[in-house]
């Protein structure tokens, strides 16, 4: 990335995605200095508005990342962050915010590299270093 990087807020769950985090700073993985990550205790508790502030405030992109299917620590997270990313994207494209300003996705326990990886990629389709 050239210039000033945009910045990217990573909404992580405090179990797996967030122990990917951990791992991906223990091992010396990188990623973007941009992406500010922000431990919450489930993706499925949080509120679209929550996640649109983050664009407010001068956000290129928002990615959340969360528990594997099957692997939800409350049992309702996935299915919940699911739908919270479907009307997060709804609004946010009533607001003229681009559909890959927004993701979700999901990293497993103790998985540095995949968390760093995901992080990466998204950075770099928002820069457009990514793109084809």
């Amino acid at each position: 990335m050239s210039g000033t990087e945009p910045r990217v807020i990573v909404y992580t769950c405090n179990w797996n995605a967030y122990s990917g985090l951990e791992t991906a700073g223990i091992q010396g993985l990188p990623y973007p200095a941009n992406v500010h990550p922000i431990k919450v205790m489930c993706l499925g508790r949080l509120h679209p508005g929550l996640i649109l502030q983050a664009f407010q405030h001068g956000a290129a992109g928002v990615l959340l990342l969360g528990c594997p299917p099957e692997e939800c620590h409350y049992g309702f997270g996935n299915t919940r962050a699911e739908e919270l990313f479907q009307q997060t994207a709804a609004l946010a494209h009533l607001l003229g915010i681009g559909e890959e300003r927004l993701g979700l996705d999901h990293v497993a326990a103790g998985q540095g590299e995949a968390f760093a990886t995901k992080v990466r990629q998204f950075t770099e389709h928002l820069s457009g270093d990514g793109r084809s």
